[in-house]
């Protein structure tokens, strides 16, 4: 039987000021009104300052300290650190990565790194899951810290303005894994992508290669590809997949945590999934829009402290990452 990996701790580390969507979408030329506001559920996310200091790595930094510090976990037992972030980073990668300086600062020093991109939200679950085998595969592997932070590029916080889909803030989150952890247990991840949609949502500057010309490096989505995509349906069944190999029924779900896109969007996952979809992604969703992977470690700690769950209950965490890779993860509180 493999041994259980589970959840120690989880941070969360955001910027302290915040914007109104209303003062987000004047800003960007984006039409705001009730309609809007109703679809997407969003009053205000945080947003860096633009200070020197704050970047998505001594965010992310930062949490993965926190992360490590209420688990109890020195440092230098990391066996390896797992990146998830979604948005570029402040150096141009593969030179430069987040991950080793993640490393280098919270003195992991012991650990290797290895990160995922492309998978928009869903990069998560895929690094909630690599990880996951790689501690209950490999007897030399005992702990890992996953980590990430991201920083919206300049005039790109709504995405899809001519019929917006999401508001975006910036934030960082780091959650600390161990081998034979008896909370927040990995269950399963069951992961899915459509290849056909490797370019539904893209920057077409990409690696800062026109400079001078700052449309470029606006994010496109193209809408109707985005919309055509069956998430609702392709994520309920790939949770009736996940659930038959763990030999569970959905009404052994207690819960399930989604990302924090819009109303719109949880809404329909709200249809699919039973209303089963905790409150508490409303709530984080209506006060820091969507932060990309970030969404579910804060969903997951908000989730913790309600009282919605208990010792034993079984949990969801879904995610149709833009269309492009599906991911469904079930965890044991």
């Amino acid at each position: 039987m493999r041994p259980t990996v589970g959840i120690l701790a989880a941070a969360c580390h955001l910027p302290a000021h915040k914007r109104a969507v209303a003062d987000l979408f004047r800003e960007e030329g984006a039409t705001y009104n009730s309609d809007i506001e109703i679809r997407l559920g969003i009053e205000k996310v945080p947003i860096c300052n633009g200070e020197a200091s704050e970047t998505a790595s001594n965010m992310a930094v930062a949490a993965g300290r926190e992360a490590l510090q209420r688990a109890k976990v020195d440092p230098l037992q990391v066996d390896v650190v797992v990146e998830y972030s979604i948005l570029p980073q402040e150096y141009l990668v593969p030179v430069w990565n987040m991950s080793n300086k993640v490393q280098a600062e919270v003195g992991a020093t012991k650990s290797f790194v290895v990160g995922f991109s492309g998978g928009g939200a869903s990069n998560f679950m895929v690094a909630l899951s690599s990880a996951a085998a790689m501690l209950s595969e490999n007897e030399s592997m005992k702990t890992a810290l996953l980590v990430t932070g991201d920083m919206t590029i300049p005039g790109n916080r709504v995405l899809n303005p001519d019929d917006p889909v999401t508001v975006m803030g910036d934030g960082a989150s780091a959650v600390v894994l161990q081998r034979d952890a008896t909370g927040g247990v990995v269950i399963d991840t069951e992961l899915w992508s459509d290849g056909n949609n490797h370019d539904v949502c893209y920057i077409p500057g990409g690696s800062l290669v026109h400079p001078s010309d700052i449309d470029l490096y606006r994010m496109q989505l193209d809408k109707t590809r985005y919309d055509a995509f069956p998430k609702a349906e392709t994520l309920r069944d790939m949770t009736d997949k996940l659930l038959e190999r763990a030999g569970l029924k959905f009404a052994d779900v207690a819960s399930v945590l989604c990302s924090n896109i819009s109303s719109q969007d949880e809404i329909m996952l709200q249809e699919a999934f039973g209303g089963k979809v905790s409150a508490v992604c409303a709530t984080n969703r209506t006060s820091h829009g969507h932060l990309q992977g970030t969404d579910f470690p804060l969903n997951y700690l908000s989730l913790a402290e309600s009282g919605e769950v208990k010792h034993g209950d079984y949990a969801l965490a879904i995610s149709h990452g833009m269309g492009a890779t599906a991911a469904v993860s079930l965890l044991r509180f």
